[in-house]
């Protein structure tokens, strides 16, 4: 089995993960929660979830690179991402620019804009209080972040990366328990417990590389039914209406352990009981495109609303839902196509380990 995992150039349920992760994001964004369901309030823990997900990529695509290299390419690396994430939304900063800048430089929107732009376009929104319809912007910046520090420590450091870390956790945990920075932490993102679910997929990428840490997982993970029982029980945590509007502490911690061992259960084995649900084909170009939705789906939604609004149909949330919906695959799927497409062929200039990342 763990000759079939290092093999494995592509982890087809990862997709359909994405595609639920980005479907309980614009959920969260579009329609107001019912009091009786609290995960429909939390549709936010779709970015934890994506967290996970990325840096076990990434990170495994870096070990398998310098176990078949002896080394890994930074340069190749930096090229890599910069192709697959900054066309697409340095695209969308210009757009938006032309418009607060000049064309609508008087609108509501356009001072908060101008004032937030030069952390928009270092990728430092993350460090601010946003609430604009870039504010989703804060979790690419801090994915872009890790992918710019993590390759150096995993290049330079490797046997040093582990216990480090572990030191991240620690510190990362004393701030999702309001011991450090407890007033700050609940307003920025960043001094959240953002970086847990990052840790927890670099973790499981080491474990999962390593025979017998792939083994001790298998045999923790590895039944066919894993899955469906991490992913029913992932959805029973986040329904339990105790927790409140606040799950900092314990709950979002236990939630990001399920969300790393649903991820385990899926990449260990291909043939799991999820398979059929996850590889249905829309919610998988749903997670191919999760990008390209994540990146627009807030601008689509003010189109929508104020659409909607015009016509009387704004308090009717389904219809709403829908409608964001469809108009965000719309909006991703022309850029993917015509846009991304052409940066995502070069990307492969750049690749030395062939996998979906």
């Amino acid at each position: 089995m763990w000759t079939d995992y290092q093999n494995r150039r592509f982890f087809s349920s990862l997709d359909g993960i994405r595609g639920l992760s980005i479907l309980a994001v614009l959920w969260h964004h579009t329609v107001e929660p019912f009091e009786q369901l609290p995960i429909t309030s939390r549709g936010f823990l779709g970015v934890d979830m994506f967290f996970v997900m990325s840096s076990f990529l990434i990170v495994t695509l870096l070990l398998r690179e310098r176990e078949r290299h002896n080394d890994i390419s930074l340069q190749k690396f930096y090229m890599r991402r910069t192709l697959r994430i900054f066309p697409v939304y340095y695209a969308l900063l210009l757009v938006l620019a032309i418009l607060f800048f000049g064309v609508a430089r008087d609108s509501g929107m356009a001072a908060d804009f101008r004032s937030k732009f030069p952390f928009y376009i270092t990728y430092t929104s993350n460090w601010i209080h946003d609430l604009s319809i870039l504010a989703v912007t804060w979790s690419l910046a801090t994915e872009e972040q890790f992918y710019l520090f993590y390759p150096l420590l995993e290049k330079y450091l490797k046997k040093l990366v582990l216990p480090l870390m572990g030191v991240f956790l620690i510190i990362n945990q004393l701030i999702n328990y309001g011991i450090l920075f407890p007033v700050a932490h609940s307003q920025l993102e960043i001094l959240q417990s953002t970086f847990t679910p990052i840790i927890f997929g670099v973790l499981l990428a080491h474990l999962l590389y390593n025979q017998r840490g792939f083994e001790i997982a298998y045999r923790l993970v590895g039944e066919r039914w894993s899955a469906v029982i991490f992913a029913v029980a992932l959805l029973i945590l986040i329904n339990i209406p105790a927790f409140g509007s606040d799950i900092s502490g314990t709950p979002r911690l236990l939630i990001q352990i399920l969300m790393t061992l649903l991820v385990a259960s899926v990449v260990v084995r291909e043939d799991h009981r999820l398979q059929p649900l996850l590889q249905i084909r829309p919610l998988m170009r749903l997670g191919v495109l999760s990008y390209g939705l994540y990146l627009f789906h807030m601008l689509v939604r003010h189109v929508v609303y104020a659409v909607m609004a015009r016509v009387g149909l704004l308090e009717v949330p389904f219809l709403l839902l829908i409608a964001v919906t469809i108009g965000t695959w719309i909006a991703a799927e022309l850029s993917f196509r015509f846009f991304e497409s052409p940066f995502l062929k070069l990307k492969k200039r750049f690749v030395v380990v062939k996998s979906r990342d």
